[in-house]
Formats: C-alpha cells, sequence, structure tokens
C-alpha cells in the first residue's frame, strides 16, 4: 500500500454529468429507507413477541441484521458521493468499505443455508428439530457464518493490499467492488486471481449446493404428503426462504459470472448490477418473510397495540 500513488478512486466514472443522478439518489434513499423501515421492524417484532423465539425467526433475526448492516456500509456514501462534484472516495475508504461489505455478503450467504438446514429439519425430521436446533447449536453456527465471512474478507483483503495502485483510480459502480479494483492494480494479481477462483467455489457453488440439497429433500418429504392441504400448509413455511434465496443467489451469479462477459459492451451494467445486488435484496426480505407468514402478522399486531396502549396511558 506504500508504494501505491493512488490516493483516491473515482466512483460513477462517466456519469459525473448525468441528469440520471438524482434519479439514482432518489431511488437509493427510498429503498434504504424502504430496507431500514422493513428489517428493524422485523427485528423489534421477533424480540418483542415471546411467541417468535423459535430458531427459524432467530436467524431470521440475523438475516434482517446483515441486510442493515450491508446498506449502511453501503448507501450512506453512496448517496453523499452522488451529491458531491468530485464523485471520489479516499483509497483507505474504499478498502474499508470493501472489507466489511465482504464479510457481510459471506455471511449471508451462509445464513442462508442454515436457513435453509432449519427448514429441513423442522419438515423432514421434526421430532429431532427442537433436540437438533438449541439455542447454543443456533449460536455456533451463526458465529461460524461470521467467522467464514470474517476469513475470506481478511484474507482477500491482505493479498488485495500486496498490490500496487499507480494510475487508473475509476470504479465504474457504486461501491468499492472488490472484482472491480483488483483490474486496476498495476502488479501481478495471480495469487488474489487464484484465491478468488478456490475461495469463490467455497462461498459460491458450495452454499448453493447445500441449499439445493436441503430443498431436493423438502419437496421429497412434501410429495410423500397425502393431502393437497397438508402439503400446501407444509410448502408455505418454506416458500419465502426459498424466493429470498433465488433473488438473492441468482443476483449474485448474475452480478459475479454473466457481468464480466458483458460488461464491456454495455458500460453501464456495473452500475445497475451494483444497485440491485447491493439494494434489491435487504429491501426486499423482510416483506417477503412478513407477506403470508401469520406469525410475523400477529407478532406485528401485538407489539404496535402495546404500544398504541403504552402511548396512550402516558
Amino acid at each position: 500500500m506504500n508504494r501505491s500513488s493512488v490516493t483516491e478512486f473515482l466512483l460513477l466514472g462517466g456519469l459525473e454529468t448525468s441528469s440520471m443522478l438524482w434519479i439514482f439518489f432518489s431511488i437509493f434513499m427510498v429503498a434504504y429507507m424502504l430496507g431500514l423501515a422493513g428489517n428493524l421492524t422485523i427485528i423489534v417484532v421477533i424480540r418483542a413477541d415471546a411467541r417468535l423465539h423459535k430458531p427459524m425467526y432467530f436467524l431470521l433475526e440475523n438475516l434482517s441484521f446483515l441486510d442493515i448492516s450491508l446498506t449502511t456500509i453501503i448507501v450512506p456514501t453512496m448517496l453523499d458521493i452522488l451529491l458531491s462534484k468530485e464523485k471520489v472516495i479516499s483509497f483507505h475508504g474504499c478498502i474499508n468499505q470493501m472489507f466489511f461489505s465482504e464479510v457481510i455478503i459471506v455471511t449471508e450467504c451462509f445464513i442462508l443455508v442454515v436457513m435453509a438446514y432449519d427448514r429441513y429439519l423442522a419438515i423432514c425430521l421434526p421430532f429431532r428439530y427442537l433436540v437438533v436446533m438449541t439455542k447454543p447449536t443456533l449460536i455456533l453456527m451463526v458465529a461460524s457464518c461470521w467467522f467464514m465471512g470474517l476469513m475470506y474478507s481478511i484474507t482477500y483483503n491482505i493479498l488485495l493490499l500486496k498490490s500496487v495502485f499507480c494510475g487508473p483510480n475509476i470504479i465504474r459502480s457504486f461501491f468499492c467492488d472488490g472484482s472491480l479494483l483488483v483490474k486496476l492494480s498495476c502488479s501481478d494479481a495471480s495469487e488474489l486471481e487464484q484465491f478468488q477462483q478456490l475461495a469463490g467455489l467455497f462461498v459460491g457453488p458450495l452454499p448453493i449446493l447445500m441449499v439445493l440439497s436441503s430443498y431436493v429433500a423438502i419437496i421429497s418429504a412434501i410429495m410423500r404428503i397425502h393431502s393437497t392441504e397438508g402439503r400446501k400448509r407444509t410448502f408455505s413455511t418454506c416458500v419465502s426462504h426459498l424466493v429470498v434465496v433465488t433473488f438473492y443467489y441468482g443476483t449474485g451469479i448474475f452480478t459475479y459470472l454473466i457481468k464480466p462477459m458483458i460488461e464491456n459492451s454495455h458500460g453501464s451494467i456495473n452500475y445497475i448490477l451494483s444497485a440491485i445486488y447491493t439494494l434489491g435484496a435487504p429491501m426486499l426480505n423482510p416483506f417477503i418473510y412478513s407477506l403470508r407468514n401469520q406469525e410475523i402478522h400477529r407478532g406485528f399486531t401485538k407489539t404496535f397495540n402495546q404500544n398504541i396502549v403504552h402511548l396512550k396511558w402516558t
């Protein structure tokens, strides 16, 4: 890092004078506020209602915290840059943003795996569910997800900081994307690229395969239920998670696998993809989980009514 001559990076390269900046600012602001309000509501309702103190909702609470963290790491800086004339972020600010966002992204990948495993136990092995999914086990699982995210990000950033940045400093994205940042290095990045390829298998295809294997078992168990009503009721307990997983991994695959193939011919693709990947899932997750979840509805109504009564008495 001491050998690098670059002290700041230019974000939004090519959009400095675009009239779309105010539209982007408005969209990001609204999406951030909706995601923040939705995820905070999920956390408050789960904390306030004892009936929701179950493994599934403990994991959902952690997912909401991760979504809040990711958007808060990225969006406020993004909004500030959208309004500024220079559209720059400092070298250290960029590295810090990338470090914490990678911790959150990788952690969330594995939290979704744990949530799939939770649904597998609940549907396929219901008599063992409460024996396996104890509070110490849940805490250990969540801590393991955070540990993997932290180790990935530490290793990636150590390798990245060995690189020399001496010239190009334009990042065509709304935030400091590691896959774009490494392309700006003036030094040999083969070691970092090898790590990306090996670790990419661990944080990409492996979680997806684990989720898929859980749902293959879940669907097989559901198909063995004789009544149509029973199948619908059982499947409804995991449909929200399935939608979230599909959207999260789908946008991730498109962003990190398909984007490199088309970004040279479509200059604006980085902006669109970074916006969807950064704001899409955090904004939609709380609404997807609460849309058809009657327990969340009852918990929200109870918490809301209790607060109204408290305000009236005070």
